[in-house]
């Protein structure tokens, strides 16, 4: 630290001991000015190693949106800005399309066709309406779209419906029975659901990848329906699964977490590792069930 002058000191210092000091402060100035330059260079480069962009990045994938920088990624200044009465068109509801009658035929008729029928069998028409009291009526289709490995097919559903013309039963209608569908009205299958899901949730490719993949095969699927399918099959059938699943290992002694095969003197043995809070235990679990045995707890339960 430098010596610090008293007023009464620099009145009687000569000139050339005022110099001296003054070159001394100038040298220390321009010392204290570069490492003041040195340390803000330091926090700029830390700042830009913790906060700034990496080298290493991935590359943005067609079809995802970035958390991000979507902002950066769609803008275009080029792109011209909508007049007022372009954006009230629009945001105009637009009126639903009628569905066009025979349209879904349309719509799969390029694909190879399986005719599935559903016809009554005869001794329920005897049984129900008597021999010779009742006659065909139009069938009932619907169609639905089944998934396969490598290819597609149309299966085209043929309900039969029969109509009583004497007898008790006149005038009462007997159809085939309808199979059960996935869901609804859909030409989803469980074949093609799953085939979404596998492509999803086990394989990790967005939706728009497989509706893709989907229209590269002739099958046009956006991934609105795919995500509405998705959903209503966990609603409907994997979360009545889930909660089996918890009671049932809610109500176990013991839940398995990790299984180690290790081989015995005379027969091969699991040793069971639970790490379930707040028990830590061992269980070995023989051939035969009977046979299973706790090796070490702290759950006094056990």
């Amino acid at each position: 630290m430098c010596k610090k002058f008293s007023p009464d000191e620099l009145n009687t210092m000569d000139t050339e001991s005022k110099d001296d000091i003054i070159y001394q402060m100038q040298d220390r100035l321009d010392k204290l000015e570069q490492d003041y330059e040195n340390l803000m260079e330091q926090v700029r480069l830390a700042n830009q190693q913790r906060f700034g962009r990496q080298s290493e990045k991935l590359e943005a994938i067609a079809g995802q949106i970035s958390f991000f920088n979507e902002a950066e990624a769609c803008c275009d200044e080029s792109a011209p800005e909508p007049t007022i009465e372009e954006a009230i068109i629009d945001a105009e509801k637009k009126p639903r399309k009628s569905k066009l009658k025979g349209q879904r035929e349309e719509d799969l008729k390029d694909f190879p066709q399986e005719v599935i029928p559903h016809d009554v069998a005869e001794e329920k028409l005897l049984d129900t309406f008597g021999k010779g009291n009742w006659r065909n009526m139009p069938d009932e289709i619907f169609w639905q779209l089944r998934f396969e490995p490598a290819k597609w097919i149309a299966e085209k559903h043929i309900i039969k419906v029969y109509v009583g013309t004497d007898g008790m039963h006149q005038d009462e209608f007997l159809r085939g029975d309808h199979p059960n569908t996935l869901f609804r009205g859909s030409i989803a299958t469980p074949s093609l659901e799953a085939a979404i899901i596998n492509a999803k949730y086990v394989n990790g490719n967005p939706l728009d990848r497989i509706a893709r993949d989907f229209q590269t095969n002739g099958l046009n699927l956006s991934k609105q329906t795919m995500s509405n399918w998705t959903v209503a099959a966990a609603e409907k059938y994997f979360v009545p699964v889930y909660e089996l699943m918890k009671t049932t290992s809610l109500k176990a002694r013991v839940n398995q977490c990790d299984e180690t095969t290790v081989e015995g003197k005379r027969q091969i043995i699991r040793l069971t590792i639970n790490l379930t809070p707040p028990f830590i235990s061992g269980v070995v679990s023989c051939i035969r069930p009977e046979d299973s045995l706790t090796m070490a707890s702290s759950n006094p339960d056990l």
